[in-house]
């Protein structure tokens, strides 16, 4: 079993291997690591935050609330003028020693907000070290369908299985 400490360092390495500016910083009271990244998709810039936090357990509504968190924290940073040629991609990424099977239910649909809007997507993953999996969705959504692509690409640039971690 790979530590939580220890595959939160693994995803801030993967963060600036691919250029995004990493921070420490608190959300609400946890302390996270949040990566930065913007990029020109389909002619629009997309911001893309991933923003990690470690838990001793994953529920179904801590991983809501965390989300929001995340997506206000993307629209106070880059949200402003988003439209037709700027989005907010937000990854809300929890690793812990136990996850709620509600809450990794919750990880492998398409996300759908219910506070932000157009121009607004997260994909949130539940890293469980102690099972060894990944859980985020990995099928193809509707709505959003251009960025299906990118929340792919980053998720699996960032977030290694953690029992190929342990070998």
């Amino acid at each position: 079993m790979v530590a939580r400490d220890a595959y939160v360092a693994t995803v801030r390495q993967r963060l600036v291997a691919d250029g995004c500016a990493v921070t420490d910083e608190r959300l609400g009271a946890a302390p996270v690591v949040v990566g930065y990244r913007s990029q020109v998709r389909l002619l629009a810039r997309i911001h893309v935050f991933t923003v990690v936090a470690k838990m001793d357990r994953v529920q179904e509504r801590d991983l809501r609330t965390f989300v929001d968190d995340v997506v206000r924290l993307g629209l106070d940073r880059k949200g402003q003028w988003r439209g037709v040629q700027s989005g907010v991609l937000v990854l809300p990424v929890l690793v812990t020693e136990a996850a709620d099977p509600a809450a990794t239910a919750l990880t492998r649909q398409a996300y759908r907000l219910n506070l932000a809007g157009f121009g607004v997507m997260a994909q949130p993953a539940v890293v469980d070290v102690r099972a060894g999996r990944v859980w985020t969705f990995r099928g193809t959504r509707i709505w959003g369908y251009a960025y299906n692509s990118l929340i792919k690409k980053k998720y699996q640039t960032y977030l290694p299985e953690p029992s190929a971690e342990a070998s």
